[in-house]
């Protein structure tokens, strides 16, 4: 399945540009980075709540800005 979405997700945005692709990726990475706090930090999570996650992607958010300083 994801092999399909693949390859009918890269002829229309083969051309797209930046801009657009931008949008999908953003909502990709943060649903990815909250998937990884709920399912890897259970311990963490059972404590937190469901702001594990919102601070785990806030984190991730922080260290690419920096990065890019």
């Amino acid at each position: 399945m994801p092999t399909a979405a693949a390859v009918l997700g890269a002829g229309p945005l083969a051309s797209a540009t930046p801009e657009a692709i931008s949008l999908p990726l953003v909502f990709a990475a943060g649903a990815v980075l909250a998937s990884l706090a709920d399912t890897l930090m259970p311990e963490t999570h059972e404590e937190g709540g469901p702001t594990v996650a919102l601070a785990t992607a806030a984190g991730f958010v922080l260290s690419h800005f920096l990065a890019t300083l």
